[in-house]
């Protein structure tokens, strides 16, 4: 499953998220959750609780957006639930991440993170 969820937010970074919402075919997506023997309903509620993006089931398509929370105690309470459910593994990943970003990322990341009213 973590394989697909990578695509999945390659090609949503791909397409300006999470700046902008975007949206990917339904059927195709429920085609290709089914080609990995996935449920696409487990996928988008995994991504809705580990990566905070949201989803919209339509028709024709799936819109991907970034998780708004009501108040700040909303989201730092699902940060924190988030990290503690991470392996040591993923928060040293995590944080070579960071570490490795030029100035002009981490500055970008911050910016959005005041966006999404994070600071």
């Amino acid at each position: 499953m973590e394989n697909f969820i990578d695509q999945i937010i390659k090609n949503l970074s791909a397409n300006g998220f999470p700046q902008k919402k975007v949206s990917l075919p339904t059927e195709k997506m429920y085609e290709i959750a089914d080609s990995k023997g996935l449920s696409l309903n487990k996928v988008l509620d995994e991504l809705r609780e580990k990566k905070m993006i949201g989803s919209e089931i339509g028709p024709e398509k799936i819109i991907f957006s970034m998780e708004k929370f009501e108040n700040q105690e909303d989201m730092y309470a699902k940060a924190q639930e988030m990290m503690s459910q991470m392996s040591p593994e993923e928060m040293q990943k995590m944080q070579e991440m960071v570490q490795n970003m030029t100035p002009e990322q981490r500055e970008q990341m911050m910016e959005q993170a005041r966006k999404m009213g994070m600071l």
